[in-house]
């Protein structure tokens, strides 16, 4: 691109089905160049305030049916809204049930209204658009809150509320109803945000963060545009400096996929939804101005997508595991969160480069047509920012342009040490495991949230299916047992409300090989005595589940749970053992099966190699959102119902050395499930404190977690320390991955594989080969590696 043509904002237009041309800003747009050299003028000012309205609005045909839908819906909610607004001389509050001068958030929803308000007075097609009543409404409102609740008082409650939402809402109202504002109205709006937020570098009385430097930051930029204060913009693009590159340590994006905020909280799905969301606004605003988004930041900003938002969303949901303490919030939910995501993705694609923005689009476009839970053009009513107009606008073109295939879901798998998370996507599933360590908590329930999170952290296991994602999004969390999230082994202890589960945990991952990984965890915690070693083994379509050391004196039962699915209001799905079906009649009582293998219909199969014991139970559970959320603000204090089947090991009143061993197969129907049980294609060869290791015969793997320095040979595999161990023998070569999940080991870590080898294919940096023959044995420099796989590859 020449520096001319990259110096104007340019537009491509794209044909709607049935429907008048829209404007799409292009890829390769300006928004890619370097920041322009001349001096900032009315004009720059104008165009980032014009382009962020497009950012909310857009330009769209009334001719597209489901356009028009969206804006006659929001329009409907946005008239409810101006009917119960208060408008009297003397009023003390706008709405009647957002009167408070003591919490925060009381404040945020108020100013969220007016937006709201003014994005439908703006709305071509809306009932309301250009409603010369409403605009007075608003102009007054605006004018009593600045007087009487923002810009005016000390903050209180919540800081983020004062210096962040409240903000946002603001900058918002003030870009929409531009015109009609006086330039004493807008100054007294811009000196209130200034008074609580004077600098992005600052947020809650600290260096601002990853999500909270990007917000103040967009913030900043668009009271600076408001403003005409390029000063102001230009301190916001220094400030936003931290939020690019990749880190080490603390809050922000990692190399390997995670994302961390508040310091030890996985926040992909919640916090740098945020941030990209805003970070998306910023880019596209500031396009063809003295501040504009250089090439290099477009590009971190595109790997971000692929390596650190792809790999957690699944058929539309963004993946509860990584939503903090948002998994207790009634109007966040997987999908509502992934919805959002892909709505700003869908903005975001104009700032790439026309290959990258294709594959962002084909990704969208996937995720669209999968999410039958939540349809992605539904107006979606909820206490939350609704998705963008203009992003509704942007995916009805996508749909339509038929230049852009939908991209499958991705089957790359994630092994993300640094926030203990970890997804292996198949075809037919992705299957992720939250864990925890002693630097990542097991749960969040800071401002009275996610109180009952406990053990969502603890070796949880997230199993997404075709068809069935409303496993989690359909009031799962209100409902489901707290005590028996699946992939755990709890204490079942009666704990307290947002208990701290502090853990020392010092070992959490596992090795990745070509798509396949070993996923281990142990159990250590600072308030029980609960001790043990889990391992999840991913062996492509099969996980093998494996507890060992499972060890408890505090004179309470220990329970391992295999499944606790959600199957519906009076769901109908029935479990089959063995081939016989079982659990016909819900009740509240366990049973004890004795199975080989079991099988939960459009859920997967359960195979116990050797049999074994369980408790099942096929149950009715009511409970509410406000069991979990104590805030006050946004309750839903509905009471839902949900059946769920439930498997779980019984260890017993304080086990000593209890283990389990179990194969999952996500999706597959009984007669695979027979059929694995059947056969010895997958074996566990160890199981103990020590060691934990299967093998998979049809493709050559060999899985192994030695946990301790001492660990005995196994499955042909000898190692001097502590490792997570893939080995594979396929077609003539030998792959070797290595890591330390511990992340303290210092040095290398030697391993030695039965057999000899003829030749060194591939090995990665810090491998040193020490013997070919008569075994093969390596030298692996893990210092230092926080928790990363080597490889090494031999021909054979």
């Amino acid at each position: 691109m020449s520096p001319t043509d990259s110096a104007a904002l340019s537009r491509r237009t794209v044909i709607l089905a049935g429907a008048a041309a829209v404007p799409v800003l292009a890829a390769g747009s300006a928004l890619l160049t370097a920041t322009p050299v001349h001096a900032a003028t009315a004009a720059d000012f104008a165009l980032v305030r014009t382009q962020w309205l497009g950012t909310l609005i857009g330009d769209y045909s009334l001719t597209d049916a489901t356009v028009q839908n969206y804006v006659t819906a929001s329009a409907a909610e946005a008239q409810t809204l101006w009917t119960s607004l208060v408008t009297t001389a003397n009023r003390t509050y706008l709405w009647a049930d957002l009167n408070s001068s003591s919490v925060s958030a009381i404040q945020r929803n108020a100013i969220g209204r007016l937006r709201a308000l003014a994005l439908a007075l703006r709305s071509p097609g809306s009932s309301l658009y250009q409603n010369a009543g409403l605009k007075a409404d608003l102009l007054a409102a605006v004018d009593w809150f600045l007087a009487n609740k923002y810009g005016v008082t000390s903050m209180y409650d919540n800081w983020w509320d004062f210096q962040i939402g409240i903000p946002l809402a603001l900058n918002d109202f003030c870009v929409l109803l531009y015109d009609d504002l006086t330039a004493s109205q807008i100054a007294t709006a811009m000196t209130a945000i200034k008074r609580y937020a004077p600098t992005p570098t600052s947020t809650g009385g600290a260096t601002s963060t990853g999500a909270n430097r990007n917000w103040a930051c967009s913030i900043a930029i668009l009271r600076g545009a408001l403003s005409q204060d390029s000063a102001i913009i230009a301190d916001a693009k220094t400030a936003y400096t931290t939020v690019f590159p990749y880190v080490s340590g603390g809050d922000g994006f990692y190399t390997d996929g995670g994302f961390i905020q508040h310091k030890y909280f996985s926040y992909n799905g919640g916090y740098a939804v945020s941030l990209l969301q805003y970070l998306t606004y910023s880019m596209v605003a500031t396009a063809g101005t003295p501040w504009a988004f250089t090439a290099p930041r477009v590009a971190e900003v595109y790997d971000w997508v692929q390596h650190n938002y792809a790999p957690w969303i699944y058929a539309g949901a963004f993946m509860d595991m990584t939503r903090g303490r948002g998994l207790s919030r009634f109007y966040e939910t997987d999908h509502r969160v992934g919805r959002l995501t892909i709505a700003t993705l869908l903005q975001l694609a104009a700032v790439f480069p026309a290959a990258q923005a294709l594959t962002v689009r084909a990704q969208c476009k996937g995720w669209i047509d999968a999410d039958a839970f939540l349809p992605f053009f539904t107006y979606d009513k909820a206490p939350i920012e609704q998705v963008r107009l203009a992003s509704i606008v942007q995916g009805r073109a996508v749909m339509a342009d038929a230049g852009i295939a939908a991209a499958a879901e991705s089957t790359q798998t994630v092994v993300a040490t640094s926030m203990a998370r970890a997804v292996h996507r198949r075809p037919a599933f992705p299957y992720a495991v939250a864990m925890d360590s002693t630097v990542i908590k097991p749960y969040e329930s800071a401002n009275n949230e996610n109180l009952q999170g406990w053990y969502t952290g603890e070796g949880a296991v997230y199993l997404y299916l075709p068809g069935q994602t409303g496993q989690w999004a359909n009031q799962y969390w209100p409902t489901a047992d707290k005590y028996r999230i699946p992939g755990t082994t709890v204490d079942t202890k009666t704990l307290a409300l947002g208990a701290g589960r502090g853990s020392a945990n010092t070992w959490t991952g596992g090795a990745l090989l070509d798509g396949d990984a070993a996923l281990g965890m142990s159990l250590k915690f600072a308030v029980q005595t609960l001790t043990g070693r889990k391992s999840w083994f991913c062996l492509d379509d099969v996980i093998a589940c494996l507890g060992a050391g499972i060890s408890s004196t505090d004179g309470t039962t220990i329970e391992s749970i295999v499944e606790n699915r959600n199957i519906g209001p009076n769901g109908q799905t029935i479990p089959v053992v063995d081939g016989a079906a079982v659990l016909a009649t819900p009740g509240s009582s366990p049973s004890t099966l004795h199975p080989n293998w079991a099988w939960i219909p459009n859920t997967g199969g359960y195979v116990f190699p050797g049999g074994t014991t369980i408790k099942a139970m096929r149950e009715d559970r009511t409970g509410k959102w406000t069991d979990m959320d104590h805030r006050g603000v946004y309750d839903d204090t509905t009471t839902y119902s949900r059946r769920f089947v439930t498997f779980w090991f019984d260890h017993g009143v304080s086990p000593s050395n209890a283990g389990y061993a179990y194969l999952q197969l996500p999706g597959a129907t009984q007669a695979q499930t027979a059929g694995m049980a059947a056969s010895t294609e997958v074996a566990v060869v160890a199981n103990t404190a020590e060691v934990q290791a299967v093998t998979r015969a049809g493709t050559g793997t060999t899985m192994a977690n030695f946990w301790t320095a001492g660990a005995p040979k196994t499955a042909g595999i000898q190692l001097d320390n502590r490792a997570s161990v893939v080995v594979t023998r396929t077609g003539g070569r030998l792959s070797i991955a290595v890591s330390d999940p511990t992340q303290v080991v210092a040095g290398a870590v030697t391993v030695t594989i039965d057999g000899p080898a003829t030749g060194v294919v591939q090995a990665d940096p810090g491998v040193t080969v020490l013997a070919l023959t008569p075994n093969v044995k390596l030298s692996v420099d893990v210092t230092g590696a926080a928790g990363a796989s080597f490889v090494a590859r031999f021909s054979v």
